[in-house]
């Protein structure tokens, strides 16, 4: 895959493989971050879901999201390395910024939630996490935003870079990335993490092509919204397939 002069020069800037503190970052994302999601999904099936324990569950989402966020520029930092080394920075472009939205408007309209096929599977999967009320929306809105800036910073932005760098090849940086992406969403089943996979490949090109993770960023959000507003909309006895 050709990739523009910004991304090729951000790829032979990028820190060398025996950096420990960037390897052990990209281990915990590719590694222990699916394993943590599958864990969750597990404790999931057992819980019983109430408005102390959903909003308990965004909080501590955050923090970790927050947290990893914290690692990885912390381990970027060592090496004289900024974020924008990795995509956090304005689009050559502009034209990027309509490109993101439209590819989500897409992504929605032919999602099960967005054609109103949705699996009683799928439906029993995320209904724990779907907000309802006014204040699961007001955990959910700040939830979404840091699960758009941090998940892109570290999954398009980090990991896919890092894997680009230690392998040479950014279609491997691409796929990798995006499969551990989708094994840490395993609280939505197997529906929902191959869904969450393609849609990171999705958004891995439009990084990869775009140049910028910004793009990435404010589509995820818009994709996690819209889609939540879709879900809990569509999520009625009558409705769930």
């Amino acid at each position: 895959m050709e990739v523009g002069g910004a991304m090729a020069s951000s790829f032979a800037r990028l820190l060398p493989p025996s950096s420990v503190a960037i390897v052990a970052v990209l281990a915990l994302l590719v590694i222990l971050v699916p394993a943590f999601g599958a864990l969750v999904a597990a404790r999931n099936r057992l819980a019983e879901d109430s408005p102390t324990r959903k909003h308990a569950r965004y909080a501590r989402t955050m923090l970790i999201l927050w947290t990893m966020t914290a690692l990885a520029i912390y381990a970027l930092t060592l090496h004289g390395e900024t974020t924008a080394d990795v995509g956090v920075r304005t689009p050559e472009n502009p034209i990027w910024y309509a490109v993101g939205p439209a590819l989500v408007a897409i992504i929605l309209s032919v999602s099960g939630a967005g054609r109103g096929d949705i699996s009683k599977a799928y439906a029993d999967k995320v209904r724990i996490v779907i907000p309802w009320t006014k204040a699961d929306w007001a955990w959910f809105v700040p939830l979404a935003a840091s699960a758009a800036v941090c998940e892109e910073f570290l999954y398009r932005g980090y990991a896919l870079t890092q894997i680009a760098s230690l392998t040479g090849s950014v279609t491997v940086g691409a796929i990798v990335s995006s499969i551990a992406f989708g094994l840490g969403h395993a609280y939505q089943g197997r529906i929902g993490m191959v869904g969450t996979a393609v849609t990171g490949l999705i958004y891995a090109a439009l990084f990869v092509f775009g140049g910028s993770l910004l793009p990435c960023m404010i589509s995820h959000f818009l994709q996690d919204i819209v889609g939540a507003a879709i879900l809990a909309r569509r999520l009625t006895p009558n409705n769930v397939g």
